[in-house]
């Protein structure tokens, strides 16, 4: 590996743990501007409070919200999103040229298998993987098995074929479906040799259900979470990533959890 790559993908993990906990606010395009996500720089302030490994916005927001962060918390940069219109096809928007101009630590690329649009898409991220890698950036893809031919998204052997599909491509972060539960996960990293990480999904859920679903997934063996909507639609942001980093960096369990993110919330 490139000595740059190995400085940005290590500014990305925690140096204990080796894992990573991170917040998407990449949102709006792809599902509308959600509750939450109308005043982006108030969200991005509660958010970096809670010093996630790093943050994934897209180009515009970086520029404009992003700066008071800059140097303190890791940016990855959105390269791609779907939409309301096309909702299993993510769009290049995004490329290797401007993730290094906006200083970010990796670059992200969403990927949608299982439907014809699958091809166009993997395209591209072959593209950016060999454009990232001969500029020393990380390659992070969000790659969900929920195209038109796939029957159900969480399915063990479809999630397994999409971060395999990833990882052939040279993603060193794959973000994908939660398949249920750990025994079902462990199906999926034994297919994966990059590092693999699980999306929040839709809300509706409470804080421990997710807490239960991360603690679940790192005992399976997966390298973390990326995280969206139920952290900064929740009352303390930072307390949530508080309670995270304490099951993915240090061990915690679920009831530890809970009562790390009681005392972040009573703090604030």
């Amino acid at each position: 590996m490139l000595l740059g790559k190995e400085v940005r993908l290590n500014r990305l993990l925690d140096p204990e743990s080796g894992r990573f906990v991170g917040i998407t606010v990449d949102h709006a395009m792809a599902r509308g501007v959600l509750p939450g996500l109308t005043n982006i720089r108030e969200t991005v302030a509660k958010v970096a409070a809670g010093r996630p490994n790093a943050i994934t916005m897209h180009k515009g927001i970086a520029e404009m919200v992003f700066p008071p962060y800059a140097g303190r918390i890791p940016l990855i940069l959105k390269a791609t999103t779907f939409a309301p219109y096309h909702t299993n096809y993510d769009t290049p928007v995004a490329d290797v040229e401007e993730a290094i101009r906006l200083g970010a630590d990796a670059i992200s690329v969403g990927v949608i298998v299982g439907g014809p649009e699958q091809a166009q898409q993997l395209s591209y991220l072959a593209r950016i993987s060999k454009e990232a890698a001969a500029a020393g950036l990380p390659l992070v893809t969000h790659i969900y098995p929920r195209g038109s031919q796939v029957p159900d998204p969480k399915d063990a052997n479809a999630v397994a074929y999409a971060v395999r599909a990833g990882a052939e491509l040279g993603a060193d972060i794959i973000k994908t479906n939660w398949t249920g539960s750990a025994d079902s996960f462990a199906k999926v990293i034994a297919a994966c040799p990059a590092r693999v990480v699980i999306a929040g999904g839709s809300p509706g859920n409470d804080l421990e259900s997710y807490l239960r679903m991360t603690w679940e997934g790192i005992q399976a063996g997966m390298a973390g979470v990326t995280y969206g909507r139920f952290v900064w639609q929740d009352a303390n942001p930072a307390a949530v990533i508080a309670a995270l980093k304490a099951i993915v960096h240090h061990g915690a369990s679920v009831k530890e959890a809970l009562q790390v993110y009681r005392e972040a919330a009573e703090k604030r």
